[in-house]
């Protein structure tokens, strides 16, 4: 190498090490400046609606979810992420128990409550209550309180003066509004909201509920900012993840909203799905708009201990999401050979797993009677939006049950039976072959009270089943399964309302005739028809007290002493002899309930989780200043080379 060229050389390597130098200084000033920020790695670990999903996923699923399971997979993405120099807060979105065969288990006079049991050994900074915690009531609600021990329970818009127990648990702190946690010096508020409809769809009893969600939750934001906490998160159990997004659009200063209700898988394509899982909902985080503009993600669970929830934020001194990390997503609860099989939580397993497990498998071996025809129970296309084989079964129970006790109560055999979709809990299709015990708590696991109501008069009835139809196209569990009648209704009518007052605000138009099996005909051409008969009419006492906005007037209520569970399991064995016969449950029913039009348009698209799809899109971030700063350098570089190749090719022509 000649003299000169050497020295270009040695300028060259100078200038490069000169650049890497100044940027390395840069990289450690802002690395500096970083620390002294306050800057924070904030990660969300999230579920909601377990449901009291303990033991698995679904007993076809063994070897996917159970609480033993996500326990597991929690402890590790904590670890993981505190080890990471990140700071963790762990929640949950509502539903946290449900009434059903593994619930039943912790009934029991010395029984732990096993769903509270899981809580504690997972750990959580706080539990938003949502609907289904009131299905028993408000008394087992705060038995389940007291027995969690590791965190608050959160809802700003519910008022818990009317309910002594948990007015108590209020004045211990153990509910609250929001909850503030403090993270490597920094103070996170955590915020709760409980669906507005909870009075029509759950039995809060004198929990007083308030609507107006953003107002409340608006001032909660603003009291603890006040207060000095700079990040706020939502926690929301409000049914449909359209709710959250609508309600952002009337918040400011939210960083984050974990949803609970509706449950939306939300996934990327990089996302390991459990088997079997559908199309996703959306991307996670999906996206919405506050009231100022700024962006706030929105993130939520399928539910039943199925899978972690993983949001990763990057946020500034001032408390602003700088950046959310390509991890972020949900982390499948799974067992077996997998890569990512966990095993179950040995404390959990044993504590809490093992004894659910073994009263069901008691359930599960004893046998009620068997079924000739596959029975329909799932929740949409299904019990929701049809009539099925497995809702009449529902129904003629009620319907056998109630004559069969009218006597014995001294009240008139019913002529009809009123079941809601909402009220049958399976979500499957039963396949032919024996139905246990175990089954007839998965169709009817809320134990509610067979009722006989009195003196119902067309007028009436026309009410309730305009109430039945009225809101078909979301899915609604107030959807009716009927025996002792058929009716006919126009999707394309006017749907009933009713307002917070219980009193019909907007008559319906939908519903066209209703005529008793033995041909006496109530409504006619959309008009109740004058002189036809009043009725008594057997349902479940969570609609004869005005469950899913079912307004059944001033007849007389009269409880028969038995569960729908009894009831369903009593008709099968007794009723019908062991046997459900396909000649009586055919699929697809029986033409009780029918439209105008031949068929339904478009049943099957009629779910609440695809009407934000279109427009929930997520959005990207803009490039970080690391990216930058790399982008620099590279460029330099390739500058700083090309002027070498170019001045040694000039200089020694034979290198062209």
């Amino acid at each position: 190498m000649s003299i000169r060229r050497m020295v270009w050389t040695l300028i060259a390597l100078g200038l490069v090490a000169a650049l890497l130098g100044a940027v390395s200084a840069q990289a450690q000033e802002v690395e500096t400046t970083s620390e002294s920020s306050g800057e924070l790695q904030l990660v969300i670990l999230h579920h909601n609606d377990g449901e009291s999903q303990l033991v698995n996923a679904s007993s076809s699923a063994p070897e996917y979810g159970g609480v033993a399971r996500f326990a597991s997979l929690v402890h590790q993405i904590r670890s993981e992420a505190t080890d990471g120099g990140a700071a963790v807060i762990t929640i949950s979105s509502g539903d946290n128990f449900l009434s059903g065969p593994e619930l039943s288990v912790s009934l029991g006079d010395d029984s732990p409550f096993y769903d509270a049991l899981a809580l504690n050994l997972i750990g959580y900074d706080a539990l938003t209550i949502g609907n289904h915690e009131f299905d028993l009531g408000p008394d087992l609600l705060a038995r389940f309180i007291t027995e969690t021990t590791t965190a608050p329970f959160i809802s700003a818009n519910l008022d818990f003066s009317g309910e002594p127990t948990l007015a108590a648990l209020v004045e211990q702190g153990r509910i609250a509004p929001s909850t503030v946690v403090e993270k490597q010096g920094r103070r996170i508020g955590i915020i709760g909201a409980t669906t507005p409809e909870l009075t029509y769809i759950s039995s809060p009893r004198n929990v007083a509920v308030m609507s107006n969600v953003a107002e409340i939750v608006q001032a909660e934001i603003d009291r603890l900012t006040g207060d000095g906490v700079d990040i706020i998160v939502l926690s929301t159990h409000l049914q449909a993840l359209s709710a959250e997004s609508d309600l952002a659009a009337e918040l400011t200063g939210v960083d984050a909203i974990v949803a609970g209700g509706s449950g939306a898988l939300l996934a990327d394509d990089s996302t390991v799905l459990l088997p079997g899982d559908g199309d996703p909902y959306g991307p996670y985080p999906l996206t919405a708009t506050l009231a100022d503009g700024a962006s706030v993600p929105i993130v939520t669970t399928p539910g039943d201990y199925t899978y972690v929830g993983q949001l990763i934020l990057t946020v500034d001194v001032d408390g602003n999401v700088t950046a959310i990390d390509d991890t972020s997503g949900l982390r499948r609860a799974i067992g077996g050979e997998e890569a990512d099989a966990v095993a179950p939580h040995p404390e959990v397993q044993a504590q809490v797993t093992e004894p659910v497990a073994a009263a069901l498998a008691e359930l599960a071996a004893t046998p009620v009677g068997t079924t000739e025809v596959p029975l329909d129970g799932r929740r949409s296309p299904g019990i929701r939006t049809h009539e099925t084989n497995q809702g009449n079964l529902l129904a003629d129970a009620l319907l056998w049950n109630g004559r069969r006790l009218a006597a014995d109560f001294g009240v008139s055999e019913p002529a009809v039976a009123l079941q809601n979709g909402g009220g049958i809990r399976n979500d499957s299709v039963i396949p032919v072959g024996p139905i246990s015990l175990l089954e007839t708590f998965n169709i009817s696991p809320f134990g509610n009270l067979v009722t006989v109501i009195e003196d119902v008069s067309p007028a009436q009835m026309k009410v309730l089943l305009e109430n039945a139809v009225s809101r078909v196209e979301s899915s609604s569990g107030r959807f009716a399964q009927v025996a002792g009648l058929s009716f006919v209704y126009d999707p394309a009518g006017t749907p009933q309302e009713i307002g917070d007052d219980d009193t019909v605000t907007t008559e319906g138009s939908r519903v066209q005739s209703i005529t008793l099996d033995d041909g006496t005909a109530l409504v006619s051409d959309g008009a109740v028809v004058e002189g036809a008969p009043s009725i008594a009419l057997v349902t479940l006492n969570f609609l004869a007290n005005g469950g899913d906005q079912y307004l059944f007037g001033d007849g007389t209520r009269t409880h028969l002493g038995l569960t729908d569970q009894q009831s369903l399991a009593a008709y099968i064995s007794d009723g019908l002899n062991g046997t459900i016969p396909a000649a009586d449950y055919p699929e697809g029913g029986q033409a009780r309930i029918t439209t105008v039009a031949a068929e339904m348009e478009d049943m099957d698209d009629m779910t609440d989780t695809d009407e934000m799809a279109d427009d929930m899109e997520g959005e990207e971030l803009p490039a970080t200043g690391a990216e930058s700063h790399l982008l620099f350098i590279i460029a330099a570089t390739l500058i700083l080379a090309g002027l070498l190749l170019a001045t040694t090719t000039r200089r020694n022509p034979k290198m062209a």
